[in-house]
């Protein structure tokens, strides 16, 4: 069985850094179908709901008439054709430097988006034919800073999502402040507000390093991976007039005092399993993913499962849509994307012996065609 997906890097060589590819679920082998030759440093990607347009964040300098030179970074809308192509249909400048993380509205209206460096964020109108239209945006630039002086001497933006069924609620995890933020946008204002004033806000540990949520279905929980510290904690959402909850911590590298700080590892995408029964998360420098059981009444994690992985530095893995188990990880570091197999019954990520693909610069995020 083949299946197209997508896959944005980081292409210091200019030029098509947005490709889609054909994956042989049973063999593992990985080819190219097309390239968007003009694509340049397209760092994160959302499929739209019925998988006809695909956002891409990238720098959009040549694709933005008069585009200013102080923001480059923007979001494309491409449309996908049945064979798995993509036509550009528009751009929008919307930060200094391209956004680190975009996501859909629950109901396809709305893309999110954050920019780490200068940690602003903001939400996009979303039109039935790829017309995008900004409704605002905001410098997310509370006063302070976290212990670590490299990566916390200001906020930064990571990751940007709409609670599922929280009315309108969304979360951004600012890595550099140490905190899980609620917002709530008014669209007839252009205005962003914080939930219960701030109150509801998530408060990680010092130095721990918030970067990507991913949401578990059907429920009001959440997984939360914190780069610095290589940790996943389950959060308890609850309604919106309380504040986000940690329910488990756990660690994402071996206790053998090797792996002791984020200059060693870091963490990097998390995901839930296909069954929904497990929550997986990389680790960049000791080239992993952690996998840990998941309790789905309770929220509680296993210890966590670690397989090391045959190519350095996976900074994403998506899944195959499905129960197979088949994820793509990128080794960014190798240049190349290869095909594992996840066994829900021990938690093991096995490679599928294949050859990897190996013609992308430093592969980043992946989408699956729907």
């Amino acid at each position: 069985m083949k299946r197209l997906f997508f896959a944005g890097s980081n292409n210091v060589s200019g030029g098509g850094s947005l490709r889609t590819l054909s994956l042989d679920a049973e063999t593992g082998e990985i080819s190219e179908v097309a390239r968007v030759e003009d694509s340049d440093d397209a760092l994160y990607l959302a499929l739209s709901r019925d998988g006809g347009f695909l956002y891409a964040a990238e720098n959009v300098a040549a694709h933005v008439p008069n585009c200013p030179p102080d923001a480059t970074g923007g979001v494309s809308a491409f449309r996908v054709a049945p064979d798995g192509s993509l036509r550009r249909v528009a751009s929008l400048a919307l930060a200094k430097t391209v956004p680190c993380h975009v996501s859909l509205s629950g109901d396809g209206t709305r893309l999110y988006w954050a920019e780490y460096r200068n940690a602003t964020f903001g939400i996009v109108a979303l039109g039935a034919d790829g017309a995008m239209k900004p409704l605002g945006s905001v410098h997310h630039g509370p006063d302070g800073k976290g212990p670590d002086p490299v990566r916390q001497e200001a906020a930064h933006c990571h990751w940007i999502g709409e609670v599922p069924g929280g009315a309108g609620e969304f979360l951004v995890c600012d890595l550099g402040l140490d905190r899980v933020f609620s917002y709530r946008f008014d669209e007839s204002e252009g205005t962003f507000t914080r939930t219960a004033g701030g109150a509801r806000d998530y408060v990680a540990p010092a130095g721990h390093g918030p970067r990507h949520i991913a949401f578990l279905p059907g429920s009001r929980m959440a997984a939360l991976v914190c780069e610095l510290s290589s940790t996943v904690t389950t959060l308890d959402l609850g309604d919106d007039s309380k504040t986000i909850r940690s329910v488990c911590s756990r660690r994402m590298l071996p206790d053998d005092g090797r792996w002791a700080t984020w200059r060693e590892s870091k963490a990097a995408a998390i995901r839930v399993s296909p069954d929904g029964g497990w929550i997986l998360a990389s680790n960049r420098g000791h080239d992993s993913i952690a996998a840990f059981r998941l309790d789905r009444e309770t929220g509680a994690l296993e210890e966590a499962v670690i397989s090391r992985l045959d190519g350095p530095f996976p900074r994403d893995f998506a899944f195959l849509p499905g129960a197979q188990g088949v994820a793509v990880v990128g080794h960014k570091l190798a240049n190349e994307i290869c095909c594992y197999r996840f066994d829900p019954s021990t938690g093991v990520f096995s490679r599928i012996p294949a050859p990897p693909f190996s013609k992308m610069t430093k592969p980043l995020a992946f989408a699956f065609a729907r």
